[in-house]
């Protein structure tokens, strides 16, 4: 691209002591170069407002300036620009030759337009301004000029070597005298340079694409498959148990908070809760409640079990060894003191149904399902309670309960020492007869059989997934089926990533990966989607 830079420069000089005036002269500086680069013209113009250089003999004053600017590219904020130069010049006039030097320069430009401009030149930045000035021989008075110079800043393309900057540059002018005395005097000189440029503006438009990505999730079926190599999100891969802040001893219950992708986990041994995000496993855990010690005060646990929140983030605990039902605040930590809500023999699991907050709970020892309608009142007998058997209005050790509130609105217990899973329908009291869903056909690693059964899912289809807790593995049973498939688990216990040691609570995700509470491996293990 050719561009061409015109700056008028006009130098004027008052009348000296003896009524001689300084000739004012323009002078235009053409720059060009080879190879069909652009050319520059350049016409510098300078007023001298004040000068107080006496000349005895009236002599021709020759004053020659040159400019040379040269960038590869320059972008300029202005249209028509005003630069102002204040100069401090110190003079010292000899007999032979007097030397000027400028002490500090500074630019200034007041734009009065904004437009953002390319201007291609040659590809190296210089500038000079020299002037010289021949007298008779005479004795001359010569000032200081005092300079202040602007400073501008002008952007450049990466191939540019610098920006278009004055600042503190030495100005050399040399002036010619004749051999005799000569005297110096103070003269203030003000340089008012106006430039006005024609410059050629490449436009550019830039296309910006926005991109967004989405996860789908899958629901999941009688067909889905997951891992069978789990990855440890948290407590220790080789299954050691521990008591600091990333170490669990026994882990039994669980609650997962999908919207903030955060795992509140009962740590039995230690008796404490704790939770932690699951954005970057494996990471170090927050004490919530407990953590002080083995005891059945306010702020302790003996055998912390269960776990789960309800809808104003409050949390509800159930403490086998304590025979209590306790809830904590959202904001709970270590040193905060519980709320008894149910003093019953060995509460084990806890579940809250999101769309009503009604709390169900486990007594194990009672071999009875209780249930507090909305989170408060009284609490009421919703299966069991007809002493421990296998009759279908009885549980014998329950561990797990779990109310599917948007497919079957049934509820499911697990009831472990009768190796079953009883169904009961909503509304359903202690007088209720149950169904049994899955196993029932005694203790046994069948498959159509469970070896004391922890906990239960339900997903959309019906299909039950159950913690077969003795027999280390994870059993899929479709509706109306007599037997299950073992989805996670080898069925024997051991700490490799593909086995489990008494799994006892499971959960989904909110990618439906599949979580293990692994019991006596201390961990907790993720079992990865694969197949919808």
């Amino acid at each position: 691209m050719e561009s061409n830079l015109f700056i008028p420069l006009t130098i004027q000089a008052r009348k000296t002591k003896n009524g001689n005036s300084l000739a004012t002269q323009e002078s235009t500086t053409e720059t060009g170069s080879t190879n069909e680069e652009s050319i520059t013209n350049t016409l510098l113009t300078t007023t001298n407002k004040q000068s107080t250089t006496k000349i005895t003999t009236p002599e021709m004053i020759k004053t020659t300036t040159t400019a040379i600017i040269t960038s590869k590219t320059i972008s300029t904020t202005t249209t028509a620009s005003t630069i102002t130069i204040f100069s401090t010049t110190s003079a010292s006039t000899s007999s032979t030759t007097t030397s000027t030097t400028t002490s500090s320069t500074t630019l200034s430009i007041t734009s009065s337009t904004t437009s953002s401009t390319t201007v291609e030149t040659s590809p190296t930045i210089s500038e000079a301004l020299s002037t010289t000035v021949e007298t008779s021989p005479t004795t001359s008075e010569t000032s200081p000029i005092t300079s202040e110079a602007l400073s501008t800043t002008v952007e450049t393309s990466p191939t540019t070597s610098e920006a278009l900057s004055t600042t503190s540059e030495a100005l050399p002018t040399t002036v010619e005298t004749s051999p005799t005395t000569s005297e110096t005097l103070p003269t203030t000189s003000e340089t008012s340079l106006e430039t006005t440029s024609e410059i050629s503006t490449t436009s550019t438009t830039t296309t910006v694409i926005t991109t967004s990505s989405s996860t789908t999730v899958c629901l999941i079926s009688s067909q889905s498959s997951w891992s069978q190599t789990a990855t440890t999100i948290f407590g220790s891969q080789a299954g050691t148990s521990g008591s600091t802040l990333s170490l669990i001893s026994g882990p039994t219950g669980m609650y997962y908070d999908g919207s903030n992708n955060l795992l509140t986990i009962t740590d039995l041994g230690n008796q404490r809760i704790l939770q932690f995000s699951l954005n970057n496993p494996p990471s170090a855990a927050t004490v919530i409640a407990g953590g002080n010690g083995h005891g059945c005060n306010m702020n302790q646990f003996r055998s912390v079990d269960g776990i789960s929140v309800d809808n104003s983030g409050q949390f509800y605990i159930g403490d086998y060894d304590c025979g209590r039902f306790v809830r904590f605040p959202s904001n709970s930590n270590s040193a905060t003191n519980g709320t008894l809500l149910s003093s019953s023999n060995a509460i084990a699991e806890v579940f809250i149904n999101p769309l009503t907050n009604d709390v169900y709970f486990v007594g194990a020892v009672n071999n009875a399902i209780y249930m507090f309608v909305g989170g408060s009142g009284s609490q009421v007998t919703v299966a069991g309670g007809n002493g421990g058997g296998d009759a279908l209005n009885q549980l014998s050790g329950p561990n797990g309960v779990y109310y599917d509130y948007l497919y079957t609105n049934a509820l499911y217990v697990a009831d472990s020492n009768n190796h079953r899973v009883m169904k009961f329908p909503s509304g359903s009291t202690s007088v209720t007869f149950g169904t049994v869903v899955a196993g029932g056909h005694g203790a046994g690693s069948g498959a159509n059989q469970f070896n004391s059964p922890r906990s239960i899912l339900v997903d959309s289809s019906g299909t039950l997934y159950i913690a077969d807790g003795n027999n280390h593995r994870v059993q899929r049973w479709p509706l109306n089926a007599i037997s299950g498939t073992t989805i996670v688990g080898t069925g024997t216990s051991g700490t490799a990533a593909n086995q489990l040691n008494v799994p006892e609570q499971i959960l989904f995700d909110k990618y439906n990966n599949l979580l293990v509470a692994d019991r006596y491996n201390n961990r907790i293990q993720l079992f990865n989607l694969t197949t919808c």
